[in-house]
């Protein structure tokens, strides 16, 4: 048998009101809690009473949302699946439910909550209504997602790690600042000094050597130019012949490199062989058939003297034309095959021998050379002999082709680039004409000595090739 208040006789009322009194300092506390949304709703989920916690989450003022259905602060999405009513019949039917999702606030913007919803209940039984807790868990999800992206984001580098570590070409990284972010292990081999001396220290510091080579100036032209760029070249630090690229990041710059000494060796060798063969044959032509052009050419010419028959006179004198014509073409293949034979000399001194060999070929041509006082006096190697290759080709297109009067060739140094230059005042190419064997030609020699080759031509005001080749620091001195 349940007993009431009243069963007490005189302290009914005073129990009554210690009864108000709790009721009074539990809405009180309920409507006072700022970092929860308390609220109360009906059997069927419209909203009854709306508390501080509630209005700062949510963005409602009690007059506005008391009366409201609870599907308000739920996503379209969620309220197309019906999901609002499905919380509340899992409440009746399990005395409560609890889960995390996208709540909308009053201006339309979302947040995470985590939700709890009691079933209320007389002492009949009968459902009563329902109690809402909703806690804004939006900081703890960002966290969550924060160190999930995080965790992916190491995940992601150790496996790039895995991969730069494993991989046979040298690679390293560095900021902005030039300062070195990253350096794999073959990297440290080929420098020979380990990683945890140079992470954080400016690369060129590191390794001053390398200032005014080939390589710094197309890894400092990556970055300045936004540009990937390749290098191959001799490296001041390790004394090896590497190649690379330079690629430029939001970063910085990555920069692969590995060792090629054995394949320029084995280049090298292959050119001296060539070489020698090469000049053998010069030789051999010039001695042999080349002799005999012209001894060939002198016969015809002392038979043509004593020939009295005109008809004979004019065959012998077409012969005599076409022995000459051959021995010039001849006499061209020879000066070609010697331009490899003379990598050794000075610079200049190719270029002067090129240009005299073909003013001797083309006696009623005007063929001037101009060398600037800075170009280089010393032999150039393989770029000297691929520059005076490429006059030598714009010399051989001029004489044979352009019908021109006078050709310029100019030599001259601006910074350390070096500037070829072969001017005609020929008959020039049209629109339509086709770039012929030469001209590719020129164009691949210019790019395997890593240089930039314009060729501009006009129908009637003739045509001029330029190279331009960079030049390594001290070439020129």
């Amino acid at each position: 048998m349940s007993m009431q208040p009243s069963d007490f006789g005189g302290t009914s009322g005073r129990t009554q009101e210690i009864l108000r009194q709790s009721e009074e300092r539990f809405r009180l506390l309920v409507e006072g809690v700022k970092d929860y949304a308390i609220f109360m709703l009906d059997p069927y989920g419209y909203i009854t009473t709306w508390n501080e916690g509630a209005r700062r989450i949510k963005g409602y003022e009690a007059e506005e949302i008391v009366g409201e259905h609870f599907s308000i602060f739920y996503t379209d999405e969620d309220v197309g699946r019906a999901h609002p009513d499905e919380e509340l019949r899992i409440a009746t039917a399990e005395g409560s439910y609890e889960e995390e999702g996208i709540r909308v606030c009053k201006d339309g913007s979302t947040f995470w909550a985590n939700v709890l919803i009691t079933a209320l209940r007389d002492e009949e039984g009968e459902l009563r209504g329902f109690a809402k807790v909703t806690r804004d868990i939006t900081a703890r999800k960002e966290a969550e997602e924060r160190e999930r992206q995080l965790s992916r984001e190491r995940a992601a580098r150790e496996r790039t790690t895995d991969i730069l570590e494993s991989i046979s070409d040298a690679f390293y990284t560095v900021d902005g600042r030039w300062c070195l972010t990253y350096v794999n292990n073959k990297a440290e081999e080929l420098w020979g000094r380990p990683r945890e001396e140079l992470l954080g220290k400016d690369v060129w510091e590191e390794f001053p050597e390398e200032e005014g080579s080939e390589s710094y100036r197309q890894i400092r032209r990556a970055m300045e130019e936004g540009v990937t760029t390749e290098f191959e070249a001799l490296s001041p630090v390790s004394g090896m012949w590497v190649a690379g690229r330079a690629y430029p990041s939001r970063e910085g710059l990555s920069v692969y490199f590995q060792d090629v000494t054995e394949r320029k060796r084995a280049e090298e060798a292959l050119r001296r062989v060539k070489e020698t063969e090469r000049n053998r044959l010069a030789r051999d032509l010039h001695d042999g058939p080349l002799q005999d052009f012209s001894y060939t050419a002198a016969a015809l010419g002392m038979v043509m003297l004593q020939a009295e028959d005109t008809e004979l006179e004019e065959r012998l004198q077409a012969a005599v034309d076409a022995v000459r014509h051959g021995a010039q073409g001849l006499r061209e293949v020879v000066s070609d095959l010697r331009i490899d034979g003379e990598e050794g000399r000075p610079f200049a001194e190719m270029v002067r021998s090129v240009v005299g060999r073909n003013r001797m070929m083309s006696r009623n041509m005007e063929i001037s050379l101009e060398v600037g006082e800075e170009v280089p006096s010393t032999p150039l190697g393989e770029t000297g002999t691929q520059v005076s290759r490429i006059i030598q080709e714009a010399l051989t297109n001029a004489r044979r082709h352009s019908r021109a009067k006078r050709i310029s060739v100019n030599l001259r140094m601006e910074g350390e680039d070096l500037l070829a230059e072969v001017l005609d005042d020929g008959v020039g190419l049209g629109p339509d004409a086709s770039p012929g064997v030469g001209l590719d030609s020129m164009r691949e020699r210019a790019a395997l000595i890593g240089g930039h080759l314009e060729i501009e031509s006009e129908e009637g005001l003739g045509t001029g090739v330029r190279l331009r080749v960079h030049l390594p620091q001290g070439t020129s001195e």
